[in-house]
């Protein structure tokens, strides 16, 4: 079983709500990671869409409720941090900063921890509200008034997201300048739904495509 888990030991502990962030974190657990999410107050909105979807996006995770605004809160994600690999986040950048979670803040307390940071778009247009359908639709992938059969962007990046878990771990094993230091990788779901948009773009699955 283990040599099907190659993250069977390592600790994952999740902020990201909604679905990117608890799909790569079910895709986590799959892969024998140790689970841990932590919400807030108000609990995940995915809850109140579908409760079917919640169950199975968090079977086998251990789930925690706190206050990240709070001393308290800031106290127990700390203590969690101190024992943890993988943190995944879908915080804005500036939110992140704001709690004193930002890469910056954590790398010097936590030199091995690696942070994988899911975010709508890469580079300074990780701080735009943006949604799946946006993502979605900026590739050509909505056809009329129809909505797209899956939540693309957000799936794709939610598979994105575990492997760069995956891809953050092999670097931080590699001899060299890496070995034994964290890295923090962001992953994008405008990414997510450029790569899903390719057969697209190269024209296989347009009305005249080989596809």
């Amino acid at each position: 079983m283990s040599s099907t888990q190659p993250l069977r030991g390592v600790r994952v502990v999740s902020l990201a709500l909604n679905l990117p962030g608890p799909a790569a974190l079910m895709r986590c657990r799959a892969l024998g990671a140790d689970c841990l999410k932590f919400e807030p107050p108000a609990g995940d909105p995915m809850v109140h869409y579908s409760q079917a979807a919640y169950a199975d996006l968090h079977r086998g995770v251990s789930v925690r409720t706190v206050d990240l605004k709070s001393a308290a809160g800031q106290a127990e994600i700390q203590a969690e941090l101190a024992r943890t690999d993988v943190l995944i986040t879908s915080f804005r950048p500036s939110a992140l900063n704001k709690l004193g979670l930002g890469w910056k803040s954590l790398q010097p307390l936590y030199p091995t921890l690696i942070c994988v940071a899911i975010v709508g778009a890469p580079g300074a247009r990780a701080e735009e509200p943006g949604y799946d359908l946006t993502y979605v639709a900026e590739q050509g992938l909505v056809d009329g008034l129809q909505l797209p059969a899956s939540l693309f962007a957000d799936m794709g990046g939610s598979l994105m997201a575990s492997e760069a878990v995956l891809k953050a771990l092999m670097l931080r094993a590699q001899p060299g300048r890496t070995q034994g230091k964290g890295v923090l990788l962001e992953v994008a779901l405008s990414d997510a739904a450029a790569y899903l948009a390719l057969p697209r773009h190269w024209g296989l699955t347009t009305p005249k495509g080989a596809v």
